[in-house]
C-alpha cells in the first residue's frame, strides 16, 4: 500500500507500508470468553441479555442451548414413564404368581396398578418440574437478568 507521507519524508515523498488492523468489539470479546468459560464480570458494556434481546448468533446459540437443555430433561421424564409403562406388563406377564397373587381377596396386579403407579407419577412430575426449573434458573443466572 502506498501511503503519502506529509512530513518525514518531506513533500511529495511516499511511505510504503502494509498496515493489518485487528477490529473487535466487545461483543467478540464476550463471545470468545463465554466459548471458553471465562465470563467476564457484568457491566463490562455488552451482556448476553443484548445478545437475547437483539436475536445475535451469540443469543440465538444460547437460546439453542436452553432449548436442548430442556428437552433432555423432557426426554429423561418419558423416558421414565416409558419403562413404567413397559416395564409393568412384562412383569406381570414374567411373573405369574404375582399375578394369581391375592390379598384380601383382590389381586395383587390390581393394588399395584391402582396405588403402586400413582407416586411414581406424581414423583415423576415433581422431578421434571424441579429439574426444569432448575434449568430456567442457572440460565437466567447465565444472562444476568433478575
Amino acid at each position: 500500500m502506498s501511503v503519502s507521507a506529509t512530513g518525514g519524508g518531506g513533500p511529495g515523498s511516499t511511505v510504503n507500508e502494509d498496515r493489518r488492523v485487528a477490529v473487535s468489539s466487545v461483543r467478540t470479546h464476550r463471545a470468545r470468553s463465554v466459548a471458553s468459560g471465562t465470563v467476564p464480570p457484568p457491566g463490562d458494556g455488552w451482556s448476553i441479555a443484548d445478545d437475547l434481546d437483539e436475536q445475535t448468533e451469540l443469543g440465538a446459540l444460547f437460546a439453542r442451548a436452553l432449548v436442548r437443555a430442556q428437552l433432555r430433561a423432557a426426554a429423561a421424564t418419558v423416558a421414565i414413564v416409558a419403562g413404567v409403562v413397559a416395564g409393568l406388563p412384562l412383569l406381570l406377564d414374567v411373573t405369574p404368581a404375582l399375578c394369581r397373587a391375592r390379598l384380601h381377596g383382590v389381586p395383587v396386579s390390581w393394588l399395584v396398578l391402582a396405588l403402586g403407579i400413582q407416586p411414581v407419577w406424581v414423583l415423576t412430575g415433581a422431578r421434571h418440574v424441579r429439574r426444569a426449573e432448575r434449568i430456567e434458573r442457572d440460565f437466567v443466572r447465565l444472562v444476568g437478568r433478575p
